[in-house]
């Protein structure tokens, strides 16, 4: 990675990830990845990969034509749904582009040709927090996310510093990644109502939905619920509790592209704006992400697919390309991303095949 990049859950500086690639008898080609973040995703790349090995040589004897039939049978990974997503987005990439048409065109046609990028700072003083701040403002963006980690009084004076220097160019969010109880996650909401703040996100641990009702009832500043969102039952209690203002979806921890689309829909239906995006995806995933947000209207934005920010070297082509902050969305089949074969040996740790045969 470009350097370290520091939350309260980890501080990491090295991306691992899990690469599919489905090939067909006739030579058809789908990748798709599945990257986990260390103390945020639920699975490791170790257990996503255990879960492949026993899962693939059964998905791979579905029809590489019939979408409905590989649904089916992914539906079988529940409970894994990071491996779920890289099986899916290799999947959908293969079949789209046997139809020739990208993945914004199978969920019903891309609507922008760009999107607009959140940029993202990691915990450290605020002084720096202030200087990084400025350097993603003079390339253009015109919005950010400030991690915090904790500690209540410097996350506050993190955000106010920051929110006093670049407010008047840059929406600004702060993220706490569950790091506090709900009495302090109210302490520092409140604080922080005099600024203008676009949200606060998820302020207290995972499995505490009635702590983060209780802070989203207690506060002007909106909450975001996000690490508490493992699936779509989860999210239609968030929704029908009333426990956040916004909701954070990805498609590692939802299991692809499907089921985050359906959970736009739900929430757009309940009037509950979304954001969306893995801060850490490779091209693959960023790539494919951003092709299903250009495809529905129903997002808060700026998105937060900047992994291939953070990165400083992948194993594939520059299908996405970033100019004054805003992500380039292309047309071409499936997500566009191309696997540098060349390249591949610097990266791989491991590799196992697997026929049908």
């Amino acid at each position: 990675m470009r350097g370290s990049y520091r939350a309260s859950v980890h501080d990491f500086s090295l991306m691992d990830a899990v690469l599919v690639v489905l090939e067909t008898v006739d030579g058809r080609r789908g990748i798709g990845t599945a990257d986990p973040s260390p103390g945020y995703s639920r699975q490791t790349p170790d257990e996503i990969q255990k879960v492949l090995s026993q899962y693939l040589p059964t998905f791979i004897r579905a029809s590489p034509d019939d979408p409905n039939e590989a649904t089916r049978v992914l539906d079988r990974l529940d409970g894994c749904e990071n491996a779920r997503c890289a099986v899916e987005m290799a999947y959908l990439d293969l079949y789209c582009r046997a139809e020739h048409r990208s993945i914004a065109d199978f969920f019903g046609g891309r609507r922008r040709a760009s999107e607009p990028l959140n940029a993202w700072i990691g915990v450290d003083i605020p002084e720096r927090m202030v200087a990084e701040a400025k350097r993603w403002r003079d390339r253009g963006f015109q919005s950010l996310k400030l991690k915090l980690d904790g500690d209540a009084d410097r996350d506050i004076q993190r955000v106010e510093v920051v929110h006093d220097a670049v407010v008047d160019e840059m929406q600004i969010r702060a993220d706490v990644n569950g790091a506090y109880d709900v009495e302090t996650a109210i302490e520092v909401a409140q604080a922080l109502e005099p600024l203008d703040l676009a949200h606060l996100e998820q302020p207290v641990p995972l499995d505490d939905i009635d702590g983060l009702e209780a802070v989203t009832q207690a506060t002007s500043i909106p909450i975001m619920a996000d690490e508490c969102l493992l699936g779509l039952r989860e999210i239609k209690e968030v929704i029908d509790r009333k426990a956040a203002d916004r909701l954070k979806v990805k498609t590692l921890r939802l299991g692809g592209l499907q089921t985050t689309h359906r959970a736009l829909d739900l929430a757009a239906t309940a009037g509950i704006s979304c954001v969306v995006g893995h801060g850490f995806g490779l091209m693959p995933a960023t790539s494919a992400e951003l092709q299903l947000t250009a495809s529905h209207d129903d997002v808060f934005r700026p998105v937060e697919n900047v992994g291939m920010l953070k990165m400083a070297d992948e194993p594939f082509n520059q299908a996405v390309t970033v100019t004054d902050g805003s992500a380039s969305v292309g047309d071409s089949p499936g997500h566009g991303v191309e696997l540098r074969e060349d390249r591949l040996s610097e990266f791989v740790e491991e590799r196992i095949d697997i026929t049908a045969g």
